[in-house]
This record gives structure tokens, sequence and C-alpha cells, in this order.
């Protein structure tokens, strides 16, 4: 008997074992997995010639093995010289060689095919992505007519503004442009914040809804965070209060981030509306109403061209800058209210917080606001920017 390692690991080794039993020349090989240690206590089941099974003590006649691993080095090299002397046999047959070349190189081909492809996938595919998801959905539709009743229920004394935003919206919406801008123009307390809200809060889940204040408070991060949180495939609409605050710095930002929105291709499937508010054009469009005023006339009769190249006239740094930079801009004229307005302004918040007001309440109220000019009286200094106080001091 004698025993030859085959194989092994950290634990175990496989050994090969040649067993000549008794006088019969019958042999039999039989593998162990055990440690060597317990080859000489092993039960070897044997079965000679018959049926008869019995179990012998097998016991080490050789050496001990050192090392039950194969030689790493010496499988490599005698499986690199195999792989050689069968490429050399395949070659010696005329033409073998050159198939086996043009296989290769047909492999590499496709393979380089198969890489552009993926790249090219993986460029397209956000725009595919995009494209699904406007096709899929109504994330760029918008209900204008519900928007626009919105601004004409509860702004008032702003029809020529109403107007002005309606035109805007309407042709925007069935054009292939993706930006427009609209600056609200007018004094203080005349209703551009509220209309801010009002369309805010008339947008469907949709769309994406943005808020942005400049000023001292504002760093150019911020203003860069919000133009990169505009989204493709959908309305998006960012609201930029306070522009009046903003330094030559910020403003610059402004524009060459819109700027920049208009030399994007890569996301054309998404509307995207800003809204900026401005105090300029008070004294002008006073001055308008007045002259109206003179010919009998009230704010519903005045003529809408005049005040709209009163509009764009206007000077300021934000308006000087969209003209150098030849950036479009839609002005939106805000009349200054009256004393009718006011008063309509005061049932508003009564209704929105549910309480009932009196003549001898609304008249209280009134009391604390001041007009111009300071003979007539047409006009509220602060339009409606105060009412909510004075009503919650009254009722």
């Amino acid at each position: 008997m004698y025993i030859i390692p085959q194989s092994s690991n950290d634990l175990k080794c496989n050994y090969l074992v040649t067993y000549y039993g008794g006088t019969t020349t019958a042999r039999k090989k039989l593998e162990l997995k055990t440690q060597y240690g317990d080859l000489s206590k092993a039960l070897i089941p044997y079965r000679p010639l018959g049926k008869l099974t019995f179990a012998r003590n097998l016991v080490v006649t050789t050496d001990p093995v050192k090392d039950c691993k194969p030689d790493i080095q010496n499988v490599k090299v005698e499986a690199e010289i195999k792989k050689e002397k069968q490429f050399n046999e395949t070659c010696e047959k005329p033409g073998h060689c050159s198939k086996k070349l043009s296989l290769c190189f047909g492999n590499r081909f496709t393979l380089g095919i198969s890489v552009v492809a993926v790249v090219i996938f993986s460029l397209i595919s956000p725009n595919i992505r995009d494209y699904d998801l406007c096709e899929s959905s109504n994330s760029t539709t918008l209900n204008l007519k519900f928007l626009i009743n919105e601004l004409k229920t509860n702004l008032y004394g702003q029809a020529l503004a109403i107007k002005a935003i309606a035109d805007v919206l309407e042709e925007f919406q069935v054009t292939v442009e993706h930006l427009t801008v609209l600056v609200l123009l007018g004094g203080s307390g005349t209703g551009k914040t509220w209309t801010n809200y009002l369309i805010g809060n008339s947008l469907p889940e949709h769309a994406n809804r943005l808020t942005l204040h400049l000023g001292p408070w504002s760093s150019s991060q911020e203003i860069d965070g919000a133009f990169k949180s505009l989204e493709c495939c959908r309305w998006n609409f960012l609201f930029i209060e306070d522009s009046d605050y903003a330094d030559n710095q910020q403003i610059e930002t402004v524009l060459d981030q819109l700027f920049g929105i208009n030399q994007n291709i890569s996301c054309n499937r998404r509307k995207i509306v800003v809204i900026l508010t401005s105090n300029y054009g008070q004294k002008e469009f006073t001055e308008l109403l007045l002259q109206e005023r003179e010919k009998s006339g009230t704010r519903l009769t005045i003529n809408h061209l005049n005040v709209r190249e009163t509009a764009i006239k206007l000077t300021s740094p934000l308006i000087d800058a969209f003209v150098q930079r030849g950036l479009h801009f839609t002005p939106v004229p805000y009349l200054p209210l009256e004393k009718m307005q006011l008063e309509q302004c005061i049932h508003h918040d009564l209704m929105l917080k549910k309480k009932s007001g009196s003549a001898v309440l609304l008249s209280k109220v009134v009391e604390h606001f001041r007009f111009f000019p300071s003979r007539k009286k047409y006009f509220v200094s602060s339009g409606c920017k105060t009412v909510s106080t004075f009503v919650n001091l009254y009722s």
C-alpha cells in the first residue's frame, strides 16, 4: 500500500490510496478527506471481488507528507506550455491562424461598439426620462383660467396688471419659449406681493414654486441655489422679492442666471416664469391717473398704451441692467389704490377672519391711512399693506 497526496487546504488533505488486498490482484482507489494524523486510525470499507464487505485498519507505511499544497507556479507554467503547444499545432494548419486573428479583431471591434453605445445612452438617457415624464403626466399644463380668475376675484383695482399677466402667460403656454420674465412695478401696498401669493396658491401640485429675497441678507450662493432648483418638464415659478434692495453684484448674478437659462438647451421641456417686484413707478403712474381723473375718467378708463409706454420708460438699476444685457422682460403696472379699493381690502380681510364689519369699524380703520395729494386725498399712501393689523385692532 502507498499514499499519494493529491490536494490540500488549511485543514484537510485529499489522499489517493492504492491498496493491494490479500492474495488477490484486484486494486482499488479510495479518496479520503481527512487530516494526515487520522490516517492511521481510518477504517477503509473494502470489497475485493464478492458481495461481502468488511473493513480493515489502514496503517501508514510511508513517511509523513510535510506539505500537501501543490506547486501553484509549476501548475501555471505547465498550463501555459500546454496552451502554447495547442496554438502552434492549430497554426500549423493552413488558414487557421488568420481566422483566429480575424476573430480576435472582430471581438475587439464589437467591444468598442458596445462601449460607444453605452456612453451615448448614458448621455441621452436623462433627456429620455424627462421626455417620458412629460408625456406620461400633465406636468407641462397649467389651468390659466383658474389662476386669472383668482387674480380678478382677490386683487382690487389692478385690472391693467391682471390683463398684462394674463396676456403673457396665455401666449407663453402655447409657444416653444421656456423663459418669460415679469417685472411688477408700482408703489408699496398696491398688490405686487399679494399677486405673487395668489399665483403661487393657484398653481397645481406638480408646479415648482420658489421664492428668493434680494438685499444685504442674500448671498450669491442663495441666488445660484434658487436657479439650480428649477426643474425640467414642469412649470417653474420663481418669485423674486425686494429687487430694489439688490446691489449691482446681485443684479448681475440674477441676469447671468437668466442669460444661462436662454442658452441651456439640455432641459428645454420646461416653463420658467420669473416674477420680480419693484417699487419704482409710483410717481409716474400717479400722474397718469390724476390726468385721467381731471378728464372725468377713472382707473378703468385710463389708456392702456400710455401706461405701458410709461412703464417701459422707467429707469432703475434693475431695468437698466435688463436693457444693457438685452434680456426681454414685460413690465406690469400697478396703479395707486384709492379709498374704494382700500375699503374692499378691509372687507376681504374681515371675510377671511370670519368677522362681521360695521360702518363704524370700517371708518375707524380708514382713519389710520394717509392719502395724497394732500389737498384732494385721492390715493392711499401705503395701499392695503397694513389693513390686517388695524382690522385686528378694532374687531
